[in-house]
């Protein structure tokens, strides 16, 4: 997130970034600038983060600034120190101006951030990761190539020093330029959008989510320098988890180029659109999984209610929060704490699901989302309103182009611990099987019902560990013992 002051000389106003264009058409307002503006420029006086000072007293692109703000809502905690570090030295020659800054957002491969010197294998992976932009199932598994690569590195010294820890320039991975400084480059991010949108004009590039505000439309015509709708060549890039009827409708617009009307087509169906494909969802399998469990399940809105011992009342809004209206008893806690953790568990695999985008792989049938892919290694899901959701992982064939070797689960948990082993991000021999566990508790348990040397930290630290090692066991195999100081 951007948070700036903007100034059209003699107001100023706070923006955070990324923002709606109704928040954007507000804050113009405050600073007498026409909300409607499609091509608004302001001053900016502060901005945080610090590293993105360069920008201050400059006039910038609000629109620009806006999709950067996009980009970086977008990086997970590593691929945003990787982006501050890079932007906040002058050694790493990637210039001042917002145009720069957003390609930066490209090309973080060119730069390698190293947060910790001591797992030299981390470094290595992470290096030959930026530098190749993959890693063999054969190279993965190389641990003690992968550490030489990491000492390579460490011992080249063209390490420059950040407050995220040192960087290092990839000579060998160019820096491109993916965004021109006019037309923004595809990057979709409205999770409740139905249609993906290409518009062109004259050897220009914009990309537009439907439905959305018009005047979204109106400035991605103005960037490419267009009079009207009907001068541009207009193509239905993808669709989500409509039904035929209305991905016909919506691949008209290609001979129509009638963008506007659709548009509000769909923003006056968008509604149960959107209900259905996040909010529904998400209900759907809370409903089907507690009543499986035994809880009795009403919808009532914006909530549900869940009864217990048919008394007690929880409710679960489609944020996943938990309230009761205080009547449950001391009895009934025990059956609240696992509900809870049940309820955010599936809040996590739909959540996940509904932001993922289709798995695109030849031959594939049913309608799979991929939520992870590494290394060729794909972690998708497919939801069945009857049955619910099924998780697989698969392998990517040569090439690429599709999927083999597919391993299926149920248990959201499981199947991203085999992603996690399959694909390399975890190195399986460096985790313990169940059995194995089983074992270890038995161990820890011996040990301390029989050594009388432990002193009470020690046997403190036996019961913690005991208590860890039984919470990865299923129930069935885990008896968790009481244990003697």
């Amino acid at each position: 997130m951007i948070k700036a002051t903007i100034q059209n000389s003699p107001y100023c106003t706070e923006i955070r970034f990324p923002c709606s264009e109704t928040e954007l058409s507000k804050k113009l307002g405050e600073i007498k600038m026409n909300p409607e503006h499609l091509a608004p420029m302001a001053m900016v006086l502060e901005i945080k983060p610090a590293e993105l000072s360069m920008l201050t007293d400059c006039d910038v692109s609000l629109n620009a600034l806006n999709f950067l703000g996009k980009r970086m809502d977008g990086m997970g905690k590593e691929e945003r120190n990787q982006f501050l570090a890079a932007l906040s030295s002058g050694e790493t020659g990637i210039g001042s101006g917002l145009k720069d800054i957003i390609n930066l957002t490209y090309n973080l491969a060119r730069f390698t951030l190293v947060e910790d010197t001591d797992d030299l294998e981390s470094v290595g992976r992470t290096h030959i990761l930026n530098v190749q932009g993959y890693i063999s199932e054969s190279e993965s598994n190389d641990h003690e190539w992968l550490s030489e690569q990491g000492v390579k590195l460490l011992e080249s010294g063209s390490g420059i020093e950040t407050d995220y820890g040192k960087i290092y320039i990839n000579k060998d991975v160019p820096f491109k330029e993916v965004f021109n400084g006019t037309t923004f480059p595809a990057y979709y991010c409205e999770m409740n959008s139905v249609a993906e949108i290409v518009i062109e004009y004259d050897n220009l590039t914009e990309f537009v989510e439907l439905p959305c505000e018009d005047i979204v439309i109106k400035k991605a015509l103005c960037r490419l320098g267009a009079d009207d709708i009907l001068d541009c060549k207009v193509e239905v890039d993808s669709t989500r988890d409509i039904s035929d009827e209305w991905s016909e409708k919506i691949s008209e617009v290609e001979k129509s180029k009638d963008l506007f009307g659709l548009n509000k087509l769909l923003k006056t169906e968008d509604i149960l659109l959107k209900r259905e494909q996040s909010m529904s969802i998400f209900k759907k399998e809370i409903a089907r999984r507690l009543h499986g469990e035994g809880y009795a399940v009403s919808n009532d809105g914006d909530w549900l209610t869940v009864m217990l011992n048919g008394t007690s009342v929880v409710k679960i809004s489609d944020k996943d929060i938990l309230y009761t209206d205080g009547n449950f008893y001391d009895k009934d806690k025990a059956a609240v704490s696992p509900l809870s953790q049940t309820v955010r568990g599936i809040y996590d695999y739909c959540s996940a699901y509904e932001k993922a985008a289709p798995l695109v792989a030849d031959g594939l049938s049913g309608n799979y989302r991929c939520l992870a892919e590494f290394n060729g290694t794909v972690l998708a899901a497919k939801y069945n309103e009857e049955f619910g959701f099924e998780f697989v992982t698969w392998d990517r064939t040569y090439g690429g182009k599709s999927i083999c070797q597919g391993k299926y689960f149920e248990d959201y948990t499981a199947a991203k611990e085999n992603f996690a082993t399959r694909s390399g991000l975890v190195d399986k021999d460096k985790l313990f099987g169940t059995e194995e566990l089983e074992q270890i508790r038995k161990c820890v348990d011996f040990t301390a019902r029989h050594n009388g040397d432990l002193n009470f930290d020690d046997c403190e630290c036996l019961k913690k560990l005991n208590e860890k090692i039984s919470d990865n066991i299923p129930e069935q195999q885990s008896e968790a013992p009481e244990m003697s100081m």
